[in-house]
Order: structure tokens, then C-alpha cells, then sequence
């Protein structure tokens, strides 16, 4: 019984010296890393550590209120949105004024790649306006090791007046009823909650309504947008128009402030604004009622998004 307890007693300590004998003759006999090795580590450094990723959803949509923002639909989803303003607020009379609607705007927007978006869109008001458009993504906003600071689009755009003109001559004249828009959008997000965006715009009309007015306008969008919660946010938005022309004739720069409601596939927005159009061939030349003078009327957009 002794000599079995003593055996007992010898193969234990056998096997607790091999549990700390094998692992230092096994890492005793590593080879050092070779440089085909450390080629291996610094690719997968490159792939997993040295990397940029870019920054999304600086706006919650293509548009910040009227205006384009440097969002855009990505590859084969298609944007539906339905706008619209009522007449001025001028109070209970006219139930502040929701009894009348001054203008509905219709748009589609189809992403033929993450880069590049076309789109159709109609206006009724002021002059039944279609308008053909193009969207492209130049640069984008990025964080990590190779970091971009902002993000940077091109808007252009091509409307076509169908309205009836009078005289005649002017009627028939095909190419006096074409505008062109052309934007150079540049946003940054600041943070999860703040995006800002400047929006240089220059507005050619093959024919004004009246001789004084000048084929070219310029215009400097402002808007931005910050977060409340993860899906609400409140936006501001103006155009302030450079003055080459005789200012007098028109009231006011286009400013609005708007709530921005995102509800799946579906972004809601109620806004206050004094223009009363809604693409930019007319609210950005400073075509607006005064803001501060109480000629403000409410709008709303609803905004669909599909995967094709």
C-alpha cells in the first residue's frame, strides 16, 4: 500500500513538470518572423488600421428644405417626393393659410450609381415648370488615416416653361422658355447632430419677363441641420441673392425653417417659408415674399424611397 501511494505520488510530479517543460521546448524552438511575415503584418495594418471610411448621412435627404444638400440617391434606389406651400399665413380667416394651395412640386430622383443621381420633377406654379436634373458626388466627407473635411456635389439643372405667353412671338419661342441652374454644394458634419452646407448658385434665363432683369443671377445658399433625436432634426435654410439688378422690384431672399420627421423609408418634413416657389430657378433670384413682414406661408414634403 505504501510503495503504491508512493508511485501515485511520482507520477504526478512527472506530470506536473511536463505541463511547464513542453511549452518552453515548444516556444524555445519558434522561428523567428521572416520578412515575408512582417510583409503579411503590414498589408493586414494597411487593410484594418490605415483605412478611410466615409461619412454619411450629413442631411436625411437630397434636399435640405428647398434646396439640393450633397445627398443623393445611391445606386438603383429611386426618390419620390411630393411638396407643397400654401398661401400666406394671414390667420384664422383663411385658416392661417391651409384653405388654399399656391403650389405643389413633384419629383423623381433615381441613383444610377452611389456617385450619380438624374431626375424629372414638375412644378405648377408660377409658370407649370418641368425640370430635367443631374447630381454628382466629387468628393466626399472621410474620417481615419487619410481624412477629408467636407463633402463636395454638383447640382445642374435644365427648366422648361410651359406656361402660355403672350404675344405670340414670344409663345413660339422654344428656347426663350429655357432656364439653367447650376450649383456647387459643400458640406460638412460636424458632429452626430450638426451638418452645415454653402450652396454658390448661378441661375441663367434664356429670357427674362420684363427687359430690366438680368439673364444671369447669382445666389449663395446657407442651410444646415441639427439633430434632436435619432430621428428628428430642425433645418434652416436661405438664399441670399447678390444684387445685380435693381433690388427694389423684389421683397425678399428665400429663408425657411423646417422639421425634418424620418419614419423608415419615409422622411416628413414641415417647414415656414416665404418663397413660393419650390425649385431653384425661382426661389434662388430672390423672387420671395418678406420673410419679417409676415409673408410666410407653410409648407410640407414627403419624401419615399424605393429599391429597385
Amino acid at each position: 500500500m505504501r510503495n503504491l501511494k508512493t508511485n501515485q505520488a511520482k507520477q504526478m510530479k512527472q506530470i506536473v513538470l511536463s505541463l511547464f517543460i513542453i511549452p518552453l521546448l515548444i516556444f524555445g524552438q519558434e522561428k523567428p518572423p521572416s520578412d515575408t511575415d512582417e510583409n503579411l503584418f503590414d498589408e493586414l495594418d494597411e487593410l484594418t488600421t490605415k483605412g478611410s471610411s466615409e461619412v454619411i448621412a450629413t442631411f436625411k435627404s437630397t434636399r435640405i428644405i428647398l434646396g439640393q444638400s450633397t445627398e443623393r440617391a445611391k445606386e438603383n434606389q429611386l426618390h419620390f417626393r411630393i411638396s407643397h406651400v400654401f398661401s400666406k399665413i394671414n390667420g384664422i380667416d383663411n385658416f392661417f393659410g391651409l384653405d388654399n394651395l399656391n403650389n405643389m412640386h413633384i419629383s423623381f430622383e433615381y441613383g444610377i450609381n452611389n456617385n450619380l443621381q438624374v431626375g424629372l420633377a414638375r412644378s405648377n406654379k408660377p409658370d407649370q415648370t418641368y425640370s430635367g436634373t443631374v447630381k454628382g458626388s466629387l468628393l466626399r466627407q472621410k474620417t481615419g488615416e487619410n481624412p477629408f473635411p467636407l463633402s463636395l456635389s454638383y447640382y445642374g439643372g435644365i427648366d422648361y416653361k410651359s406656361r402660355d405667353y403672350i404675344p405670340e412671338a414670344r409663345d413660339k419661342n422654344f428656347v426663350g422658355r429655357l432656364d439653367y441652374i447650376n450649383q456647387v454644394l459643400i458640406s460638412r458634419k460636424f458632429s452626430d447632430k450638426l451638418s452645415l452646407q454653402i450652396s454658390p448658385t448661378w441661375v441663367h434665363r434664356n429670357l427674362t419677363d420684363a427687359e430690366a432683369q438680368p439673364n444671369d443671377i447669382f445666389s449663395l445658399g446657407l442651410g444646415g441641420r441639427y439633430m434632436f433625436s435619432r430621428s428628428s432634426s430642425v433645418n434652416l435654410e436661405y438664399y441670399h441673392t447678390i444684387p445685380t439688378f435693381d433690388a427694389s422690384k423684389f421683397k425678399g431672399n428665400a429663408l425657411s425653417v423646417g422639421f425634418d420627421i424620418e419614419t423608415g423609408g419615409h422622411v416628413f418634413q414641415l417647414y415656414f417659408t416665404n418663397a413660393f416657389a419650390l425649385h431653384p430657378g425661382k426661389f434662388a433670384v430672390n423672387q420671395n415674399g418678406d420673410f419679417f413682414g409676415r409673408e410666410i406661408s407653410i409648407g410640407f414634403s414627403i419624401l419615399r424611397e424605393f429599391s429597385l
